[in-house]
């Protein structure tokens, strides 16, 4: 099977800044809402995956031929599921990331099931779910990374959010005696750097969307067509991935428990001592 070769233009801007320190890893993350682009009471996940530069450059190859020859990038929302080409793609696609080294990062929760302890607060914007997906993505990739190496967060731009990521980021780019995984030995951030970038610029950006679509397909009603024809990039890693799917209870208790005690310096400290594991499951079991 011939494999093409990636441009070389598919990696630019990555793994070379800051110039003093490059990064050796990136994430790249993609959100899925609800259909109207805002949020609603249903299930919202963050999703996606983190490598090395040689993972990267792998996974491009393969994905590319994946993709075939008609098709330039994979964009889920626009898929014709009543083509069993659809499915034969995503089966041929679900496998790529993993084979080429990369690890799924994810993030989950149900808006409804803690509404009622924010609507009217003054934090009710900061604990959107877009935010409350990032800190266990963040915090467990943060923590699985190698003792003294770097890591750059790639987002797809999303303007609504944008300012809050800028705002709880730099806490975790600051020595925290109760959380020394956030440093390198030389004192410097494992967060190197985070930015946005525009919709469809790379398809480095294409297996986040996937994962995060099959997951919110998944927990909305996991006998759908959608859900089953996802199933190829779920059941990768024995349907396990780093982060977390937050329960009712859960999420819950983490609001009531710091929310009094002000959120943005408690709650990534809470989300990190109660998924210090960084293994949730992806909840697709038959």
């Amino acid at each position: 099977m011939s494999i093409r070769v990636q441009s070389p233009h598919d990696l630019d801007g990555y793994f070379d800044s800051p110039e003093d320190c490059p990064t050796k890893w990136l994430l790249m993350l993609r959100a899925y809402i609800d259909e109207s682009g805002h949020e609603a009471k249903n299930w919202m996940f963050l999703a996606g995956y983190y490598g090395s530069c040689d993972h990267w450059e792998q996974f491009v190859s393969a994905w590319k031929e994946g993709l075939g020859p008609q098709r330039k990038s994979l964009h889920m929302s626009t898929l014709r599921w009543n083509k069993d080409r659809t499915k034969r793609l995503l089966a041929k696609l679900g496998p790529i990331p993993e084979r080429c080294g990369l690890t799924g990062m994810l993030g989950g929760v149900k808006f409804s099931d803690y509404e009622d302890l924010v609507t009217g607060t003054p934090a009710a914007r900061q604990l959107k779910g877009y935010m409350i997906c990032l800190f266990p993505i963040v915090l467990q990739t943060l923590k699985a990374l190698p003792h003294n190496e770097r890591i750059e967060l790639v987002f797809e731009q999303q303007n609504e959010y944008e300012p809050f990521v800028n705002m709880a980021l730099p806490g975790l780019t600051v020595p925290d005696r109760h959380a020394p995984w956030l440093m390198t030995s030389d004192g410097l951030p494992k967060l190197a750097k985070w930015g946005f970038v525009p919709k469809g610029t790379t398809i480095m950006g294409d297996p986040a969307d996937y994962l995060a679509f099959a997951l919110r397909e998944a927990w909305t009603d996991k006998t759908s067509k959608k859900a089953k024809w996802c199933r190829p990039i779920l059941s990768q890693g024995s349907g396990e991935g780093m982060g977390a799917i937050l329960s009712r209870k859960t999420i819950r208790h983490i609001i009531s428990s710091t929310y009094m005690l002000g959120f943005l310096e408690k709650f990534d400290r809470t989300m990190a001592e109660l998924y210090r594991d960084g293994i949730a499951a992806r909840g697709i079991a038959e």
